[in-house]
C-alpha cells in the first residue's frame, strides 16, 4: 500500500507525546520529517533519532508557529533540506495546566492560546497549501481536542481555540478538495502525555477512567494511527472529517 511513503510531512510541536507518536507513525510508514518544536531541542533530538532508528530520515526545526516569519524561515528550511511539504499535522498547541472560571482568565492567557492553538493553524496551513496546489496533491491534518466538542468546564479559552479548528478545517476542506488536497481533524480524548500528567493528580486518574468506556487511557500511538490514515494516498476521498480518539469519552 502506498500510504505515506515518499512524502515530506512537517509535525509541529513533534518532539513529545501525542507529536512524537504521530512523527514515529509517518516514519515509520516511510514519509521524511520534519520535527518541528519551540522549546524542547532535547526532546525533538530523541525524536530524531528514534527516527533514525529503525533508518528512517527526518531533520529538526525550531520555529514559533504563532509568528509569521518564523513559520516561513521554517518552510523554506524545510523546503531546502528534505523537499516540499506535502503532509502538514498541525499538532502544535498551547495547553491548559489548571482549571480557570471564565471570569478569571485574563487577555494574556486568552491571546496566547489563541496565537498558538488557533493562528499557528492558520500560518502553517497559508504556508503549505500553494506547495501542495502546485503539486496537486496534499493533506493536512489538524489537531483538535474533545473539548471543542463537549465545551471545556473550567476551560473555556482551550475549548474555544480547539473549535475554531473545526469550522477552519471544513471551510478549507472545500475549497481546495478541487486540487487533490484533504483537509481533516482529529480531535483526541484523555491522552497519557507529559502534559496529561502535568495536569492531573495521581490519586484523580482511576476515577477519570471510570469515564472513559474502553477503560483506558488512551495513547500517542491510538492518536497517530487516525493521523495516519488521513495523511495516506488511500483517503483521498475523505476530507472536512473530525475524527474523536477518545475511547467513546465524547
Amino acid at each position: 500500500m502506498p500510504g505515506v511513503n515518499g512524502h515530506v510531512a512537517l509535525v509541529t510541536g513533534g518532539s513529545r507525546g501525542i507529536g512524537r507518536g504521530i512523527s514515529l507513525r509517518l516514519a515509520r510508514g516511510g514519509a521524511k520529517i520534519a520535527v518541528n518544536y519551540y522549546q524542547n531541542e532535547n526532546a525533538a533530538q530523541e525524536t530524531l533519532d528514534q527516527i533514525r532508528s529503525f533508518r528512517g530520515e527526518g531533520i529538526t526545526i525550531r520555529a514559533d508557529v504563532s509568528k509569521k516569519d518564523e513559520v516561513k524561515m521554517m518552510f523554506e528550511y524545510i523546503q531546502e533540506k528534505i523537499g516540499h511539504v506535502d503532509i502538514l499535522v498541525n499538532n502544535a498547541g498551547e495547553g491548559q495546566l489548571r482549571s480557570q472560571l471564565t471570569t478569571t482568565i485574563d487577555e494574556e492567557m486568552w491571546d496566547r492560546l489563541y496565537q498558538v492553538n488557533m493562528k499557528g493553524v492558520f500560518l502553517c496551513c497559508a504556508h503549505a497549501l500553494p506547495m501542495m496546489v502546485k503539486k496537486q496533491w496534499g493533506r493536512i491534518i489538524n489537531i483538535s481536542s474533545t473539548a471543542a466538542i463537549t465545551g471545556g468546564s473550567s476551560g473555556s479559552h482551550y475549548a474555544a481555540t480547539k473549535g475554531a479548528i473545526i469550522p477552519f478545517s471544513k471551510s478549507l476542506a472545500r475549497e481546495y478538495a478541487p486540487h487533490g488536497i484533504t483537509v481533516n481533524v482529529v480531535a483526541p480524548g484523555k491522552i497519557e502525555t507529559d502534559l496529561f500528567h502535568a495536569t492531573i493528580t495521581p490519586e484523580n486518574i482511576p476515577q477519570l477512567v471510570k469515564r472513559i468506556p474502553v477503560g483506558r487511557l488512551g495513547r500517542p500511538e491510538d492518536v497517530a494511527e487516525s493521523v495516519f490514515f488521513f495523511a495516506s494516498e488511500e483517503a483521498g476521498f475523505v476530507t472536512g472529517q473530525v475524527m474523536v480518539v477518545a475511547g467513546g469519552y465524547a
